[in-house]
């Protein structure tokens, strides 16, 4: 998880809580990313750079689908590299940021 530290217990403006997360923080954080870390990377993605991935947060947890989009970054080795070089990670391991509210991939990491 990745949190984004608030110094209120309400949420700054323009932060959207997602479904399920208590409307106050918890010591002051939020939690609005989540991450997908796959050994076997499910991808999906086409020519506008548009696509989903499917993963696990955990091994008992259900499969989910995130959403691919144009502003998604792409990362290899600390370096951003394009969008489209996420594709050549299909079946090998990448960790996939999402924010949790919208399921939408804000970057793949490998």
């Amino acid at each position: 998880m990745i949190a984004q530290s608030v110094m209120a217990l309400e949420p700054p403006n323009g932060v959207k809580i997602p479904e399920g997360v208590p409307a106050q923080g918890h010591r002051g954080f939020y939690e609005i990313h989540n991450a997908i870390e796959s050994m076997s990377l499910r991808i999906s993605m086409d020519a506008s750079l548009h696509g989903f991935v499917e993963g696990k947060v955990c091994d008992e947890c259900d499969t989910i689908r995130v959403s691919i989009t144009p502003a998604t970054k792409a990362y290899a080795n600390n370096v951003e590299v394009p969008l489209t070089n996420a594709k050549s990670r299909l079946g090998r391991y990448a960790t996939v940021i999402y924010l949790m509210d919208t399921k939408e991939v804000t970057a793949i990491r490998w």
